[in-house]
């Protein structure tokens, strides 16, 4: 499920990534016929015709990469999903709406301790290694087995002297003690190998753990200063927008070069990515720790889900 979702916005960060720099595109190719027009009129220099074309091809060749990336994206979410092309025309981008609140981390490191699947499973891993290594001990050398034994033997056949059959009936029960004496350093090495795989499995479930505590804690920071960085985004947004409207109207009274123009269309698409970057980083980070506590089931991808909205 948590592979399914990092792969759905990626192909949904692509498509947005796509649009934007489309809509810079016609931007600044607008710009570029701007100062064309302006330049034979001798209103602009010939660098602001230099200027706007160099980054009118340099759009191009960007919005050339993001279409080959949403179609990267797109193929592994379909090979994950099984979708068509059309169900994937419109993927739906978080809303950006205030995440819930976060329990301590102590609390979800202990829960991840406790419920973590891949942890259970290695703890369970060197169990099984810590009993392998006990058969081999000296301890478990000696074995008492019940034993049983039933059997019969029946001759008949005819001679000189006529017809002659002789039976035989032979059962047993009984207990049986076997205490080897010698295994020509078998078992003492089988046992110095199980110990070594029993260590080797406390070792691994030792650095897994400490592995699950680091990506815990990197979603929980992500989670709790996220909505922090989120907000001061959205501000950064604000802000390139208005100064984009500025530098448009400077431009057009003469008070701001082509250039000055350009950097603040570049400004500005950069910042509305970061934002849906730092949402969608946000979503993740929410289902991600999740996942750790091995928790992630439909009820948490359906409140994932009812934090998207259609894309504009």
């Amino acid at each position: 499920m948590l592979r399914v979702a990092e792969r759905y916005f990626d192909a949904a960060l692509a498509a947005e990534a796509l649009r934007v720099q489309r809509r810079q595109q016609e931007a600044v190719e607008r710009a570029l016929v701007e100062v064309r027009d302006r330049f034979k009129l001798g209103d602009v220099p010939v660098t602001d015709t230099h200027e706007a074309k160099a980054r009118a091809e340099g759009v191009r060749a960007e919005v050339l990469a993001a279409e080959s990336a949403l179609q990267l994206k797109r193929s592994a979410l379909a090979d994950t999903t099984g979708w068509s092309d059309a169900q994937m025309q419109s993927l739906p981008l978080p809303d950006g709406a205030t995440p819930q609140d976060v329990a301590a981390l102590q609390q979800w490191l202990a829960d991840v301790r406790s419920s973590n699947l891949q942890l259970r499973l290695l703890a369970a891993t060197t169990e099984v290694a810590r009993e392998e290594a006990a058969k081999h001990s000296a301890m478990s050398s000696p074995s008492l087995d019940l034993v049983a034994m039933a059997g019969q033997d029946r001759l008949s056949g005819s001679g000189a002297y006529g017809q002659a059959s002789n039976s035989l009936n032979n059962s047993m029960i009984g207990v049986q003690l076997n205490v080897p004496l010698y295994t020509g350093g078998y078992r003492s090495a089988r046992e110095q190998e199980t110990l070594r795989l029993a260590d080797k499995a406390v070792a691994d479930g030792d650095r897994h753990a400490q592995q699950v505590a680091q990506a815990t804690r990197a979603a929980w920071l992500g989670l709790t200063v996220g909505a922090s960085r989120l907000a001061a985004l959205d501000e950064a947004l604000r802000a390139t927008r208005a100064r984009l409207e500025a530098t448009r109207l400077g431009r057009k009274v003469g008070d701001r070069t082509t250039l000055e123009l350009l950097n603040a269309e570049n400004d500005a698409a950069a910042a509305e990515l970061a934002v849906q970057q730092a949402r969608i980083a946000l979503l993740l980070d929410r289902l991600r720790l999740v996942a750790l506590t091995g928790s992630l089931d439909e009820t948490q991808l359906q409140l994932a889900n009812a934090g998207l909205q259609a894309l504009r």
